[in-house]
């Protein structure tokens, strides 16, 4: 790989990358891959419609001779995960390594449980924003990894079976954010898309989501709560049921139309049956509250690990009344303000050095 550390015209995350992987192993890695995040905007049981975001993960690859696979963090520089994979296997050494190397491991292991052949390697890892903070930085962790592995080992892997192996991984390692729509979104997704997933049928369906052209953005809202929710609570998080036809079949309808804006209701519908069955939090349901007041279309709350975000569809001259009035509300309830992100783009999974 050339030294993409001194290409001036090159993003500077990706320089940064670069930088650190010299600077921790002496050389440069083989290659460099990203993966945008992704957003949940409905969901039910066996049906979601997702869309990738402009924030997610960036890894630098480079193979190694035997089974030992180390793992660094930019973000988390004092941190090291170190793991020898001919003894390796779910439940074993994940609890007491770092949070952040979880998903790369867990993709390795996909890959060499489905009998590809892997030795080992070195793998850093930056992700934009922290868990748990809503666009599951976690999942872009993992794709990009995949897509690492599948071409430096130069393997003839399907777009849809990275899909399953990223997916598998994930599970076994018990991530719960990873629903395989969310790692199809990551995968497949450039900016303006939407992506319907049917896990009863396993149909994916690409759909046209051109925010900017409707002025529009996607509100991401970090309520700052953590909370520990294994993966049964998030699957039951994920089966609304709000009578009739299922939300993800009604949004994607709304999109093949062209009715982008028609999406916001149907978030506000989602989080009202969520909010009933009593699974969000009160900081969610305040700034659900407080973005419809300010003038969003639609918001509903989102579960992401220990996180508890809202997503909110928001005209873009809105954008910034909607944010005073989510920090105007938590400061006169006596807690920080949360953090937000307006999108209307994403990033593309794919190499980039």
């Amino acid at each position: 790989m050339a030294d993409l550390v001194s290409q001036l015209d090159a993003a500077l995350d990706l320089r940064l990358v670069a930088h650190f992987y010299q600077k921790l192993h002496g050389r440069n890695p083989a290659g460099i891959w990203q993966a945008p995040g992704a957003v949940p905007l409905l969901s039910d049981n066996g049906g979601s419609v997702a869309t990738a975001t402009e924030w997610g993960a960036i890894v630098a690859v480079e193979p190694r001779d035997g089974d030992t696979v180390e793992l660094r963090s930019l973000s988390r520089l004092a941190e090291r995960a170190s793991v020898d994979f001919a003894s390796y296997s779910p439940g074993r050494g994940v609890a007491s390594g770092p949070d952040w190397a979880v998903e790369p491991l867990a993709v390795v292991w996909a890959f060499r449980e489905s009998g590809y052949s892997l030795g080992g390697a070195a793998i850093t890892v930056q992700t934009d924003l922290p868990r748990g903070s809503g666009p599951a930085v976690p999942v872009a962790a993992a794709c990009a990894t995949g897509l690492a592995l599948r071409d430096l080992c130069g393997l003839e892997i399907s777009d849809t079976d990275l899909i399953d192996l990223v997916s598998d991984g994930l599970h076994a390692f018990s991530v719960a954010v990873a629903a395989s729509g969310l790692v199809a979104a990551s995968l497949l997704l450039g900016g303006g898309e939407a992506l319907a997933c049917d896990s009863r049928g396993g149909s994916l369906d690409r759909l046209t989501l051109e925010l900017r052209d409707a002025g529009l953005r996607l509100l991401i809202v970090d309520t700052r709560v953590r909370r520990h929710l294994g993966e049964g609570d998030f699957a039951a998080m994920t089966r609304i049921d709000a009578g009739g036809r299922s939300l993800p079949d009604q949004a994607g309808a709304l999109l093949r139309a062209g009715d982008v804006r028609g999406l916001g209701p149907l978030l506000t519908a989602a989080h009202d049956v969520l909010r009933h069955a009593g699974w969000s939090s009160p900081e969610q349901d305040l700034v659900v509250a407080a973005v419809l007041e300010a003038g969003a279309l639609g918001a509903r709350m989102v579960i992401e690990e220990t996180g508890l975000p809202v997503i909110a569809l928001v005209p873009i001259e809105q954008v910034g009344a909607v944010r005073s009035a989510v920090a105007h509300a938590f400061r006169w309830w006596g807690r920080p303000p949360p953090r937000s992100l307006s999108t209307a783009t994403a990033r593309r999974a794919r190499r980039v050095a």
